[in-house]
């Protein structure tokens, strides 16, 4: 599954840029995807969702412009 391998990567750069820049909690992501990128948005929102408990993007609202 792609998107799954997607959504972790994207978690991975969010943690990373909590830490460097000292914040605790997202409260919104908004992730562009475009039609030639081949994601089905549906899977990425459903794999993001399952990755966030725990993380800084635990409760953050997610939007994903297609």
């Amino acid at each position: 599954m792609h998107e799954a391998s997607l959504a972790g990567s994207v978690l991975q750069l969010v943690e990373d840029a909590a830490r460097r820049e000292g914040f605790l909690r997202v409260r919104l992501l908004h992730l562009e995807a475009g039609q030639l990128a081949g994601v089905e948005v549906q899977s990425l929102r459903f794999a993001l969702e399952a990755l966030a408990p725990g993380t800084c993007l635990q409760g953050a609202e997610l939007r994903i412009d297609e």
